[in-house]
């Protein structure tokens, strides 16, 4: 299904975090905010503005800013707003190589049976439990 700008609108003013004082006006030299809570999302090429009751979806070109009207480039704006998630720079992690002698030590345990360790720390061999749905 087809969605038109205005729904498009709808569903960018909620992804977009709103901000505080963020219209400003020059009047001579003092530089004055408007108390309006303001929603905007950038990407390379358009520009999404929510002030309330007003929102538009704007296409940056050489001339200036462009508002969109065609539903296929709105969506295709919608598109370019998204942003991916970073991962963290954290290091692989490698699982441990198992020794031989380990792996064959492990392999002598009967079935039904798994290793535990008591409270002193020593190890032992105890029946699994079975659980009933």
């Amino acid at each position: 299904m087809a969605k038109s700008v205005e729904e498009i609108s709808k569903a960018l003013k909620l992804k977009a975090q709103p901000k505080e004082n963020l219209l400003t006006i020059r009047s001579g030299s003092k530089k004055m905010a408007l108390p309006f809570e303001t929603r905007i999302l950038t990407s390379e090429g358009y520009i999404f503005v929510h002030v309330p009751p007003a929102a538009a979806i704007f296409k940056m070109t050489e001339n200036g800013l462009v508002q969109v009207d065609s539903a296929e480039e709105a969506k295709t704006a919608q598109l370019s707003f998204r942003q991916t998630r970073k991962k963290t720079g954290g290091r692989k992690q490698v699982a441990p190589e198992m020794p031989a002698e380990l792996q064959a030590a492990l392999s002598k345990i009967p079935a039904g049976f798994k290793l535990t360790f008591a409270a002193d720390g020593s190890p032992r061999i105890v029946k699994t439990r079975t659980r009933r749905k």
